[in-house]
């Protein structure tokens, strides 16, 4: 009979082979929340990766996150550099990847301080700094307003949000759900949504360059959506 010892070493080449590598997603350095946390430039909160760890786990995967600045993102998924991206829409990046059935649908809205004037088109704003988040994409805007969009970039919603509440800018462009997360924490502010934009619907994107379970993956996000933890997660911010 061998020792124990010897058997457990016959056994870990084995496990070695069988245990399948965490999934790799892209962190954009752009998000805050409620769609992303960082700590020390590491994603430690959010819907971003609450969805991401729920969708890993369905899968029997652990998973790592890479933090990517944002003009970055296409580039690392398209070579391979990450396994995927959630939150994403498909006129966000460029590249040809693999995307999953929708994740989460959105209202954009144009938020406003108290005092600003009221708006009832978008074409009011033609000419007004508008504050954006750098290395995002409106393309509402940029089809409607053409040149006179005038972008007042920030390095992340929460940060144009403050610049809002201080009057910096009269109105942000942003998410139903990000203003109302932002007046949750800080309802002195007072910040309104002055305008709906538009309804659009963000996906997981997967890269083409590595072995992927892609019908697995998409499986599992159709049951998230489909079973109510989606909306589950998102309850947690409103």
């Amino acid at each position: 009979m061998r020792p124990a010892a010897v058997l457990l070493a016959c056994a870990l080449p084995w496990q070695a082979q069988a245990a399948e590598p965490p999934l790799r997603f892209i962190a954009p350095l752009n998000h805050a929340m409620p769609f992303g946390g960082f700590e020390h430039g590491r994603l430690v909160a959010g819907i971003v990766k609450d969805i991401s760890d729920n969708l890993a786990t369905r899968l029997g995967r652990t998973i790592e996150y890479l933090p990517v600045p944002p003009r970055r993102v296409s580039q690392v998924l398209a070579a391979g550099g990450a396994d995927g991206v959630c939150y994403v829409a498909r006129d966000w990046i460029d590249g040809d990847f693999h995307w999953s059935p929708p994740v989460l649908e959105h209202a954009g809205v144009v938020a406003a301080h108290p005092q600003a004037p009221a708006v009832g088109s978008l074409q009011k704003l033609a000419g007004v700094p508008l504050g954006t988040v750098y290395a995002y994409r409106y393309p509402q805007f940029e089809q409607t307003l053409g040149a006179r969009f005038v972008r007042d970039d920030a390095p992340s919603m929460l940060i144009n949000l403050r610049k809002l509440a201080a009057h910096r800018v009269d109105y942000a462009l942003t998410e139903k759900i990000t203003l109302e997360y932002h007046n949750k924490l800080h309802p002195g502010d007072g910040l309104t949504a002055a305008l709906q934009t538009t309804r659009y619907r963000t996906h997981c994107a997967f890269t083409l360059v590595r072995e992927l379970p892609l019908e697995r993956l998409d499986q599992a996000v159709r049951d998230m959506v489909r079973d109510g933890s989606v909306e589950r997660i998102l309850a947690r911010y409103r």
